[in-house]
């Protein structure tokens, strides 16, 4: 299994150097912040994060929204030597548009009537670390200008400034779309798209990376366990996956990506009866290489085999089943009417 983290083979020589040690004491690096994969893909992205971790040149970041892009972003941030300055994440498409220009590069006091107050923007707030903008391409036509032409000269303006401060941080642009997608179809400015283009990393889907599901799957395991044993003081007994589990995540065409796998896992482990995880534990409840339903499908059909299962389990008892699921016994009731589900059907 290929990781990527403040330890990871991608250092190179610096594994036992002062500047591993000053590395290892990043604050804020999350046990989740690594790449896992033994595919090609996975293995080119790690050294992609190496390269683009040496300099201080914009990155562009490819990957469908179940694959954590600001993982990668921070992975490149963390094994740079520009940490000082910190890590700040920007979603282009959850900002409201009309303060974009204010959150990226600041504004002066009273440039804003709403907002009179001056304000530092994402470049001035990580001088020294990384910014991530995700879905660059939400951006209004003006702002993608704005932002190439900073990005070409080196220097941005607050709004309402007279005068350019110099951008001191790295830029990563990321989105579920390639480059030559969102130029050719018009919602990225060539001019940006130029700025952006020197290393761009990108990331399959896990259907066309097969060999990374079960890396992903026995890493997230690991995680959980983890994180169960901190909450409870003991290990919970399930150590791995049965043969016909690792098959059936192998054929699962997982349209939510690694995301989903790592979700599937979690609540996986609450039905597990013994050291292994198997096939029926698992809430794999359509083909989706046939048909993939929407969300709301998806999550009822979620609700009602994840009940049943766990009702099964506990021969109808409400109240050993909320525990196991980690919800309060009104708010497990509430699902189980939602779904028509009737605790009498698994009591001896």
């Amino acid at each position: 299994m290929a990781r990527s983290n403040i330890s990871s083979e991608t250092e190179g020589n610096v594994a036992n150097s002062p500047e591993r040690e000053k590395r290892s004491r990043i604050p804020g690096r999350r046990r989740t912040d690594q790449l896992v994969g033994t595919s090609r893909a996975v293995q080119t992205a790690l050294e992609q994060i190496a390269v683009a971790a040496r300099g201080r040149f914009p990155v562009w970041i490819h990957a469908d929204a179940g694959c954590d892009r600001h993982t990668i972003a921070r992975l490149i941030h963390e094994q740079s030597e520009w940490t000082s300055g910190g890590f700040f994440s920007l979603d282009a498409a959850i900002v409201p548009a009309q303060l974009l220009a204010r959150e990226i590069f600041g504004n002066e006091e009273g440039a804003i009537p709403a907002l009179p107050n001056a304000h530092d923007g994402a470049f001035a707030r990580a001088r020294g670390g990384t910014v991530l903008i995700e879905n660059v391409e939400s951006l209004s036509k003006d702002l993608q200008q704005q932002l190439a032409t900073a990005l070409e000269r080196g220097t941005a303006e607050r709004i309402g400034a007279r005068e350019s401060y110099p951008i001191e941080c790295r830029v990563i642009a990321a989105s579920t779309s390639s480059l030559e997608t969102l130029t050719g179809e018009g919602s990225l400015a060539p001019e940006l798209s130029e700025r952006l283009r020197l290393l761009v990393i990108s990331i399959p889907p896990l259907r066309e990376r097969k060999e990374d599901i079960l890396p992903i799957a026995s890493d997230e395991l690991a995680i959980q366990r983890a994180r169960i044993e901190r909450e409870t003081g003991q290990l919970p007994p399930v150590r791995g996956f049965a043969r016909e589990a690792l098959e059936r995540l192998r054929e699962h065409h997982w349209p939510g990506d690694e995301r989903e796998l790592r979700e599937q896992v979690r609540a996986s482990i609450g039905l597990a009866r013994g050291e292994e995880l198997g096939p029926e534990d698992l809430l794999l409840s359509w083909d989706s290489s046939d048909h993939v339903p929407s969300f709301r499908e998806a999550k009822r059909a979620f609700e009602h085999e994840y009940v049943t299962r766990v009702l099964r389990l506990c021969a109808g008892n409400i109240s050993r089943a909320a525990r196991i699921a980690r919800k309060d016994r009104k708010d497990f009731y509430d699902v189980m009417r939602r779904n028509s589900i009737n605790p009498q059907d698994f009591r001896a």
